[in-house]
């Protein structure tokens, strides 16, 4: 079934039944296997099957691992179901059911406030994107009456373009939250307060690449979307170039990589916005591999070291205690930088050069940025191998005494070593056979055989390069002064604080205002609570009318007598 969907791209439907059957509305439980979901599904489940295994010997002894294991599981299923879905509300569950799963991954270790703190951080933001996906449902439901990627991918081009727009849109903004790109970036870096094999999984091929996935799924509808299009090229832009920006100057060495996980990302929507869809989901493809290899080899150092420190200046001299976690760091640092020979090289440097293999400005500009963001990203990784394994150690020696590796973490991060190394030697197969049965169009020609050398190489050139600077400064003139910049971007661009004092400050205040008003004051005199209170006390009322009935009838008020004087002698007795 691999290979038919994989090369001969036929694709395969499998209909378990009718959900919703509403007037000429039809919701399936189907499957779609085809060459686009075949290919993201290597990742998950190479990927996850070597987390699974990782996570055997880093959580054994934890008393609540056997709950981490089945959630673990959990998730993976749910991302297949996003996955190979046939329809945008079958991948719906799949993408709630990602986004409640990694809260409880995130949040595993919950008697940590910081953690606690975290996954509802990115629950929330999540919940943000999760609403414009709903609403873009409820709105295809409304102008198509149908859900199933077939008949609106064959409804799209007789649709009015504004209508297009606002679904992709909701899309975009949805993918932007899932996907981690700049303004529903928040949650990234807290995520780190999981679990190692939770950043592996999280941040290698499954959730923060379900937003990628979503947009390529929905490429029939963004080929109709020129301006949308731009605007994904200048999001992703920009977050590829502030993203490695922070990272220069981070210090958390598992945020280091979310960083880098961000940037690449950020790469697949470049290619997104340039309609290169299928170099999108092949770097989601590749990168899965030497992403969840770092991860592992940063699990393999902090479960090592007795403090369990994530702080890379606290490191130090690690290549004499731990040479496979620094060979397999080393191997996954280089595909990540794009060396030549590498898988990363492979599926990220033809998404650098397409750019410019557009001709237009936002391509060149873009192509720049890229580069950029590029040697950033050389630059962080070599401070990473630097600070672990070459500087001098500036842990005390009990801690050192303890350090050690474990042999059952060993075999998944040999696999992922392997995958890291080979897997991108395949790319003609992307580039020539796998059209996934995406638009796709000639970028890639005039890449090949148009654009100068020079701009081929630049990337590897200035990376190169500057990374060995970086060595060279570290080794014989590091001093270092913490500038506003520095601080600008050490502390993430500011932009928790922002978001706290701009969004959140605001949004509590006018959520008490409503509480106040609203909740505990119109819904309860109008609501259960006035209703209630009126109920009990209209047979209250009833009685005291009844009485005062009684009395009346039975004790009249007295007569007045022609001088006004004479009463009568009942009402004198009563009185």
């Amino acid at each position: 079934m691999y290979w038919l969907t994989y090369f001969f791209e036929e694709p395969i439907y499998i209909n378990f039944g009718t959900w919703i059957s509403l007037g000429d509305i039809n919701i399936n439980y189907g499957i779609l296997l085809d060459s686009l979901s075949m290919v993201v599904m290597v990742p998950v489940g190479i990927v996850t099957l070597a987390v699974l295994i990782y996570a055997l010997d880093y959580m054994r002894h934890d008393p609540n691992r056997n709950r981490f294991y089945i959630i673990l599981s959990v998730f993976a299923l749910f991302m297949t179901i996003l996955v190979v879905s046939e329809n945008y509300v079958m991948m719906f569950i799949g993408w709630e059911f990602v986004g409640v799963i990694s809260y409880l991954l995130i949040s595993f270790w919950n008697t940590r406030i910081a953690a606690m703190k975290s996954a509802l951080s990115a629950i929330l933001l999540n919940r943000m994107g999760d609403t414009l996906f709903v609403i873009c449902i409820g709105c295809m439901l409304s102008f198509f009456h149908a859900v199933d990627f077939n008949t609106i991918e064959l409804l799209v081009p007789h649709v009015d373009t504004s209508i297009l727009n606002s679904l992709a849109i909701m899309l975009l903004i949805a993918a932007t939250a899932k996907s981690a790109q700049l303004g529903l970036h928040g949650w990234l870096l807290s995520a780190m307060e999981g679990p190692t094999p939770v950043s592996a999984l999280l941040h290698a091929a499954t959730m923060v690449c379900a937003g990628v996935f979503v947009l390529v799924r929905s490429s029939f509808i963004l080929e109709y979307t020129p301006s949308v299009l731009l605007g994904i090229l200048w999001l992703a832009g920009l977050t590829t170039l502030i993203s490695g920006l922070i990272a220069v100057v981070t210090n958390d060495i598992k945020r280091v990589i979310a960083l880098s996980t961000m940037s690449q990302l950020a790469m697949m929507m470049l290619a997104i916005g340039s309609s290169a869809y299928d170099l999108a989901i092949y770097h989601l493809y590749c990168h899965a591999f030497f992403k969840a290899l770092l991860f592992m080899s940063a699990g393999s150092i902090i479960h090592s070291y007795m403090s369990e420190t994530q702080d890379m200046r606290k490191y130090g001299g690690l290549i004499e205690y731990l040479p496979f976690s620094y060979t397999t760091m080393f191997i996954a640092s280089l595909s990540l930088m794009a060396i030549p020979g590498l898988t990363g090289y492979y599926s990220k440097d033809i998404i650098i050069e397409t750019l410019y293999g557009t001709y237009s400005v936002s391509g060149y500009i873009m192509y720049y940025l890229a580069t950029a963001s590029a040697t950033l990203t050389a630059i962080y990784s070599t401070r990473v191998l630097y600070l672990t394994f070459y500087n001098v150690p500036r842990g005390n020696k009990l801690t050192y005494s303890n350090v050690h590796e474990s042999t059952h973490m060993a075999i998944p991060m040999t696999i992922l070593a392997i995958y890291s190394i080979f897997l991108g030697y395949y790319r003609d197969n992307v580039t020539f056979h796998l059209t996934m049965g995406l638009p796709h169009t000639n970028t890639f020609i005039e890449t090949e055989y148009t654009i100068p050398a020079i701009f081929k190489l630049l990337p590897l050139i200035l990376g190169l390069s500057l990374s060995l600077l970086l060595v060279y400064i570290y080794e014989f003139s590091y001093k270092i002064n913490k500038s506003n910049i520095y601080n600008y971007f050490n502390q993430r661009i500011y932009y928790d604080q922002l978001l706290n004092n701009l969004v959140i400050r605001s949004v509590l205040n006018f959520g008490g205002k409503l509480n106040y008003y609203v909740d505990n004051g119109l819904l309860k005199v109008l609501g259960s609570t006035g209703i209630s209170r009126l109920l009990i006390n209209i047979p209250i009322l009833l009685i005291i009318n009844l009485l005062y009935l009684f009395i009346v009838i039975y004790n009249p008020p007295p007569h007045e007598g022609g001088s006004g004087m004479v009463t009568s002698s009942r009402s004198w007795s009563s009185f």
